[in-house]
């Protein structure tokens, strides 16, 4: 008895290891297993090679995270390789000082060039003084035609002026021009912008924001256009970043591609799903302002999610105009977005901008160049990502980081290998995997029967 049970024990055993080995081997990754290829130049001698992948690549998987991408060395050998989001870590901090301000007035007689600005520092004590070269002093009704701003108390350059102006019933759309000297008489033009407040029943638009060349003047003038003559600031704010970023962002605009027949919104695809952290909504036609909201595509949720809603805008004025900025969303990876409209006009033709940090690659030098990265293989899901789960190494990540330890790649055309159909999970019978599975569950119904049989023997003795 016991010897027929070690049999049938050593039977069942081969059975499940013959399995899983023809198993194994048939979720070994092979290049032509896969939709595409991209050609990989390598440069000089190097244990890693690092490449910043552009969105071709991210076009041509099936899988939003790259699992299904692997590279392949000469000899046809899967090498291991890590993809990460290019400029991931970011260490820098955005600042906004209040900047002392003081208004420059003007007789309606006098010219800009009458007016001279000193400024004296004793201390913490700033004397200021207005010389008109004897001319009398202004008159009650002087008006506001400057500001002068001393920007010595802040250590950083500026690279933007935030405005804040007192209130006033009607609203107004117009152009700030901003000076810098450094002796309040040579005076450069360092940058100028628009600035609105505007109260719509759609929307209510307000921009405050000009860049400035990033400048380390002592001093900056503002002037304006087309504001009305009772515009006047509260305050100033200047704004400067600390720190260092390493982040790589790039912007593609795409254009409506479909409508949703649900609720009308447009739809834009990109085609792939990088990491995308800022949207924004460009207007075609001047004059538009809408309220709208921006939803993804989730592939797991299998339905659209909303990430934002607020007002988009296109007005001009003259030759002055202002346009919303880009929104900041939490990362996602995601291919397809949709505006809906909600207020104003709604047939309001539009582009979406999309802007995504690039994707980066590092593999191991393993085996003979050329190298290929092959992409794109929807089976990839069934059998768990073998690329993903095989040759995925994060430490060589910090491996790579060592000083001499890798070199630049570049990445060339697409190509097909397998072809688009490898993109599509293949609808035939398995007859290979049926056969094995069949041979195990008979495997184990023998046993099962034998099983049966010896204990009915026991019980008759």
């Amino acid at each position: 008895m016991n010897r027929t049970v070690f049999v049938l024990h050593c039977l069942l055993s081969l059975a499940c290891a013959n399995t899983c080995a023809a198993a194994d081997e048939q979720k070994k990754p092979q290049l032509s297993d896969y939709a595409w290829g991209f050609p990989i130049a390598t440069s000089g001698e190097a244990s890693f090679y690092s490449i910043e992948l552009p969105l071709a690549v991210n076009q041509s998987a099936s899988d939003s995270a790259l699992r299904d991408a692997g590279v392949f060395n000469a000899g046809g050998a899967p090498v291991m390789r890590v993809f990460r989001t290019r400029g991931a870590d970011i260490d820098e901090t955005e600042h906004l000082e209040p900047l002392p301000t003081l208004p420059v007035l003007q007789d309606s007689e006098r010219s800009a060039d009458d007016v001279r600005l000193l400024f004296e520092r004793d201390g913490d004590k700033t004397r200021v003084e207005f010389n008109t070269d004897g001319l009398a002093p202004p008159k009650e009704d002087a008006r506001l035609v400057a500001y002068i701003v001393d920007t010595r108390p802040l250590k950083e350059s500026i690279e933007a002026l935030d405005f804040w102006w007192n209130p006033i019933d009607s609203g107004f759309i117009g152009r700030i021009i901003v000076d810098a000297s450094n002796n309040l008489q040579d005076w450069r033009e360092v940058g100028s912008g628009a600035v609105a407040d505007l109260r719509q029943k759609q929307a209510s638009v307000v921009q405050r924001r000009v860049n400035v060349a990033k400048t380390s003047h002592d001093y900056l003038r503002i002037r304006w256009e087309g504001l009305p003559d009772q515009w006047s600031l509260s305050r100033i704010q200047g704004y400067y970043v600390t720190g260092v970023t390493r982040l790589v962002r790039n912007v593609t605009t795409l254009e409506a591609g479909a409508r949703d027949p649900q609720d009308g919104g447009q739809i834009f695809d990109l085609g792939g799903s990088p990491l995308v952290d800022r949207l924004r909504v460009v207007l075609a036609e001047p004059n538009t302002v809408i309220s709208a909201t921006i939803h993804y595509w989730s592939d797991t949720q299998q339905r659209w999610v909303r990430i934002a809603s607020g007002s988009h805008y296109h007005i001009g004025r003259g030759n002055t105009v202002i346009t919303s900025d880009a929104i900041r969303i939490n990362k996602i990876r995601a291919s397809r977005f949709k505006v809906v409209v909600t207020g104003g006009q709604q047939d309001a033709s539009m582009r979406l901008e999309i802007g995504w940090r690039p994707d980066s690659l590092i593999f191991l030098a393993q085996g003979e160049a050329p190298y290929t990265l092959a992409v794109g293989r929807a089976a990839d899901a069934l059998d768990d990502f073998p690329q993903h789960r095989l040759y995925s190494d994060r430490s060589i990540i910090g491996l790579s980081q060592a000083k001499g330890q890798t070199a630049d790649a570049f990445i060339g055309s697409r190509y097909a290998l397998g072809g688009a159909d490898k993109l599509q999970i293949e609808k035939t019978v398995n007859w290979r995997q049926w056969s094995l599975w069949i041979g195990l569950l008979l495997g184990v119904a023998f046993v099962g029967f034998m099983a049966t049989n010896v204990i009915r023997d026991l019980k008759t003795r």
